[in-house]
């Protein structure tokens, strides 16, 4: 270590600018590391649910369903339309469930993994305490065997996948996640059959407001609901039909144990034209994992409010500048240290070795990486307490549920993104070190002081 420090100082003059181009390379790629690290964090958290076997379906209209829904202001129109649409879709359903390869049946609204999930959550307050809740709800038919296409688990000593799926109480009656009633109630024995109050009202045929009761009939396992921040309280509310009629339409189907899902969507992609009701065709299949990724049909939230594409192209865009700054220090390193040729043969040819000679360049090369870093981790801190910038932590209503990830521990963050970051540039500064020593000291002695 004293070698390497005394000849790092010997050649301040041009290791200044090395040390220079570090410091600048390590905190541009801490701004480029670190959303992609979370969204990836994020990503390949367990959704919950069972993906595998599962396959989406598109529908679209084909034929259009009675007159324009827009000119028509009453609701007994609305309500034919709104009915209309859910038969076809049992309907196709129904044809679904005739293949021989299909399992379940359910349908999917535009948000990944959660048919007809309310965008605008609802509140539930806390028994005994004026508290609120934000929670997103999900509506399911009773009629759609959700939890078990989905396969959605419930915890011991709730009902099963099929009495949930089938709860013949329908818009008043709720499951809720474990983690949610763990919060809740302690437990989640301890939260079966107890009532929820989401604050909503309803006006009953006198015209009295009355306050809408949710009676908590099933506990299942965390699921993650959105993909872009950490977040498993959910309710999944058995309404019973469709919110809204829609120009298109998806189903989830769940194939059967064995089933070749690449063959199967092969397969009925080429006879999906006689999947079809009165006003609507299925116009698609594809894998429940392709499908939840693709921004031209699923609206996938995210805490950056940004489609997959968009990501993606911010991902492309970072590892492209990444890459560009990476060579150049890999360039910088790999030129200074091929200027070192006779350096090398002086040292060869009074004794050292060549692994000595390698890793006296090699340290000197990771003591400019640390010392740089150092410097970075100042300044991207002080970056971040002046407001210029700020670690990757999506926000959270105040009442929302906590993130227990390392994403929203600063220090915690902080750090691993540093080490990241650090094991990044060490990386390259190592590779544009190693390899020209390793070509120097393969020399012979004499050979390195030819020149000299």
């Amino acid at each position: 270590m004293k070698q390497t420090l005394k000849n790092l100082w010997s050649q301040r003059a041009q290791n200044v600018w090395l040390f220079a181009e570090l410091v600048v390379v390590c905190f541009v790629a801490w701004t480029q590391i670190d959303p992609i690290v979370v969204r990836l964090f994020y990503q390949n958290q367990p959704t919950g649910f069972d993906i595998d076997r599962l396959v989406v379906a598109e529908a679209r209209l084909y034929k259009v369903m009675g007159e324009n829904i827009y000119e028509h202001i009453g609701e007994e129109y609305y309500e034919q339309i709104r009915e209309q649409f859910t038969r076809e879709m049992k309907q196709l359903k129904q044809h679904l469930l005739e293949l021989d390869e299909v399992a379940y049946v359910s349908f999917l609204d535009g948000i990944k993994g959660y048919p007809r999930m309310n965008k605008h959550y609802r509140s539930i307050s806390l028994p005994n305490d004026t508290i609120h809740i934000d929670v997103p709800w999900c509506f399911f038919d009773i009629e759609e065997d959700f939890f078990e296409t989905f396969g959605i688990q419930p915890v011991p000593g709730s009902p099963s996948q099929h009495e949930l799926s089938m709860n013949s109480g329908g818009g008043q009656n709720v499951i809720i996640t474990r983690s949610l009633a763990e919060r809740i109630y302690g437990s989640p024995e301890a939260a079966m059959g107890k009532t929820l109050d989401p604050g909503i009202t309803y006006i009953d045929g006198a015209g009295n407001k009355n306050l809408m009761i949710y009676t908590i009939i099933g506990v299942v396992e965390d699921v993650s609901t959105l993909s872009g921040e950490y977040s498993t309280w959910m309710a999944f509310c058995p309404n019973g039909r469709f919110d809204d009629y829609h120009s298109e339409a998806r189903l989830v189907i769940r194939l059967k144990p064995g089933v070749n899902m690449k063959r199967f969507v092969e397969e009925q992609t080429y006879h999906m034209g006689e999947l079809a009701s009165e006003h609507f065709v299925i116009c698609s299949f594809v894998p429940y994992v392709d499908a939840s990724k693709n921004m031209d049909s699923f609206d996938v939230p995210d805490f950056n409010a940004q489609s997959d594409y968009d990501f993606n192209l911010s991902v492309a865009t970072a590892i492209f500048f990444l890459v560009n700054l990476c060579l150049g220090v890999i360039g910088t390193f790999w030129m200074q240290t091929k200027r070192r040729t006779e350096e090398s043969g002086i040292m060869r040819a009074f004794g050292a070795t060549r692994g000595r000679v390698l890793l006296l360049f090699l340290a000197e090369g990771w003591v400019l990486t640390t010392l740089s870093m150092f410097i970075t981790c100042v300044l991207y801190l002080n970056y971040v307490k002046m407001g210029l910038g700020a670690l990757c932590i999506p926000p959270h209503a105040p009442d929302a549920q906590p993130d227990p990830t390392w994403v929203a521990d600063k220090p915690l963050h902080f750090c691993l993104i540093a080490g990241i970051v650090y094991l990044v540039i060490m990386t390259v500064v190592s590779i544009g070190i190693l390899i020209p020593s390793w070509n120097i000291c393969r020399m012979k002695p004499a050979e390195a002081l030819r020149d000299e």
